[in-house]
């Protein structure tokens, strides 16, 4: 059997289309509920195939994803996908859970589906010696009698970099992650946009002040205690981390406050001060 999590903040009426694209190849879905105000109602058509969890605020990606994943295991299910509320399967069918259930290789912990984003079909992974050891949250299909083995998700980092310490500490444990052939899910990526100055070109994120804080404190925290499991993600995250300043100072809006937030976040990250921001 095969459940889903889906976690929600304030989401908008396409919630239920992108819930429809896997709704009939689960057993049940977790709906956990991050927002402000309740939004119950708007699943009341779906039958008892949901349950729906709402926080009374936003507890975090990743306890939001724990509440689900605990729910899911404490029922019975061994796997469950991992889902946000922008993202929708396009061709998701019952060969998945065939393939996940045929297999042999207790080690896999993580199956994930290749991305669309903006109509364009791409490779989200990280990999080393050729394997993905870092893939998205949204869309992986998670073996839960491992998650709980490990921990789970980290629940200090409230929101970014969660898949990836998640990702990392599987490494760690000696699991594997696999992807799923021709599994596509459509993904938004928020407020990103192409852009140029001069002749330079780049792909800007545009987070919001708040979001570099919890990038900044959470991408260094995870760096340091996963620096020895991964010398590639090491690299990529210093070059990651140059190269999203000059962006900010180069092409968004709002530059000094980013850059101020980015400040808290390394003097929160040295001083172990975790979980939602504090002003």
């Amino acid at each position: 059997m095969l459940a889903a999590v889906v976690v929600l903040y304030n989401p908008d009426d396409t919630i239920l289309e992108n819930i429809d694209s896997y709704f009939n190849r689960v057993n049940f879905i977790y709906i956990i509920d991050n927002s402000d105000k309740p939004n119950g109602h708007k699943f009341s058509g779906l039958g008892p195939k949901i349950e729906y969890v709402f926080n009374n605020g936003n507890l975090g990606i990743a306890q939001a994803l724990n509440i689900g994943c605990k729910k899911a295991l404490a029922s019975g299910f061994e796997w469950i996908i991992t889902m946000d509320q922008d993202s929708k399967f396009l061709n998701f069918t019952d060969n998945v859970k065939d393939l996940i259930s045929n297999n042999t290789n207790r080690n896999i912990a993580l199956y994930y589906p290749d991305y669309i984003i903006d109509g364009k079909l791409y490779d989200k992974s990280i990999k080393e010696d050729n394997e993905p050891i870092i893939v998205m949250t949204s869309g992986n299909i998670v073996n839960l009698k491992i998650h709980e083995k490990i921990g789970g998700f980290e629940e200090k980092l409230f929101i970014d970099y969660v898949d990836i310490e998640y990702c990392l500490k599987l490494k760690k444990e000696g699991y594997s992650i696999a992807n799923l052939p021709n599994v596509l899910l459509q993904h938004e990526l928020g407020d990103s946009k192409r852009t140029s100055f001069l002749f330079v070109k780049a792909i800007v994120t545009n987070h919001s002040s708040i979001r570099r804080y919890y990038i900044t404190r959470n991408r260094l925290y995870v760096r340091n205690k996963y620096k020895d499991v991964s010398n590639t993600f090491a690299k990529i995250e210093t070059r990651v981390f140059i190269n999203d300043i000059l962006k900010i100072l180069m092409f968004e809006s709002h530059k000094m406050s980013k850059i101020k937030s980015i400040i808290k976040g390394y003097l929160d990250y040295r001083n172990n001060c975790f979980g939602i921001y504090n002003k």
